[in-house]
């Protein structure tokens, strides 16, 4: 079996209402779908995170990594990784392996159907049918009895809050979202990297009564020594990972028990690949995985899902609980939909590969 096309696809979606998180209102956002066709009538689809400019991603695709992947074996997943990390010299980041992140999506696709097994299959550890989610989220300035009512009727038992305001403001609206959802119900709040370290400090202790399951993100993702001062004080646990785009990336933020929740996108952290190695790691330095999927679409959630059954240290996958076509109608037929969630969990697809079928009128239709 050889690789014989490699196609990649803008695509771009307008939200009806924008999603306000601590750095900016959302109402545009993009990725980029990757199709890599083989000569045995196989094809594998892929994601890459393209948050912003979406045909940069596709003109790196197939200007600069397609020569390299014609004629290859796509079931020498490692090797292929290897040689496109090469491509460009220097640390590791950036478009570049967001943009392998979606060829190596598409390559393990490929292995799976090959082999005629779902891809949590084949990464080996625990099989689940079913994951564990949290709801994803109540935004910045949204009215809190309202979201988390319509949340909870989704049948989420964990729901994640953006924060991004003053401190006081933000504590009261934890302070509110907990009277709103009882004791039984799992919190956690997102502050996106907007805190000095004084602020997120703030945060932890006031809200620590509160029970919040993590503070994700409180400071800029470059601040490692800010994070690991603040892991020692806070009585909160940490979580991260969104914005690391290798394991190499991750370990210190594990290695060191700086977060006790290490959260790779896998349309950004170097695909299934890395985010296989991240898990792992995880697990032996007790860290709970919790893959973030954010404003990606329906193949990261098909990923994340594959990898989250596998992964022995699976916390809970990110759910997205705002309509997006990305993820709703993107696939003939979506998984990981907020309203397809049973007890907190929600099903991963049985079908060869990903488990998911691309309505390829809406890729048309979605185009950059």
């Amino acid at each position: 079996m050889r690789i014989r096309q490699v196609r990649a696809f803008p695509l771009s979606l307008r939200y009806d209402q924008p999603q306000r998180t601590s750095q900016r209102a959302y109402t545009m956002v993009s990725i980029c779908l990757i199709r890599v066709d083989t000569d045995d009538g196989i094809f594998g689809v892929g994601e890459c995170l393209a948050r912003f400019g979406a045909t940069a991603y596709a003109r790196l695709v197939e200007d600069l990594l397609r020569p390299r992947l014609l004629d290859r074996n796509p079931l020498e997943i490692g090797a292929i990784w290897d040689e496109l990390r090469s491509t460009l010299n220097g640390r590791s980041g950036g478009i570049l392996f967001e943009a392998i992140a979606g060829i190596d999506i598409a390559l393990w696709d490929i292995k799976g159907k090959a082999f005629g097994r779902p891809l949590y299959q084949l990464f080996g550890g625990y099989e689940r049918s079913r994951v564990p989610v949290y709801a994803s989220s109540i935004m910045v300035g949204e009215d809190v009895p309202s979201a988390a009512e319509r949340i909870r009727s989704c049948g989420f038992d964990k729901i994640k809050m953006k924060i991004g305001e003053s401190v006081p403001t933000e504590l009261e609206r934890i302070a509110t979202l907990r009277k709103c959802v009882g004791d039984d119900v799992t919190i956690m709040v997102d502050a996106n990297y907007i805190y000095t370290e004084h602020e997120a400090l703030q945060i932890a202790d006031g809200a620590a009564e509160h029970r919040l399951e993590w503070l994700e993100e409180p400071l800029n993702p470059e601040n490692r020594q800010a994070y690991h001062r603040l892991a020692m004080r806070s009585r909160v646990p940490l979580a991260a990972g969104e914005s690391e785009f290798t394991a190499h990336d991750a370990a210190d933020l594990i290695t060191s028990r700086t977060v006790d929740y290490i959260q790779p996108d896998v349309t950004r952290h170097g695909g299934i690949s890395e985010c296989l190695r991240t898990a792992v790691l995880a697990d032996i330095f007790d860290v709970k995985f919790a893959p973030h999927v954010g404003f990606s679409g329906a193949i990261c959630v098909a990923a994340s899902l594959h990898l989250a059954a596998a992964a022995s240290n699976t916390y809970a996958v990110e759910c997205m609980t705002t309509p997006s076509a990305f993820r709703e109608e993107l696939t003939a037929v979506p998984f990981g939909f907020y309203n397809q969630v049973e007890a907190g969990t929600v099903s991963v697809p049985q079908d060869p590969g990903l488990g998911i079928e691309i309505d390829w009128e809406t890729v048309e239709r979605l185009g950059a």
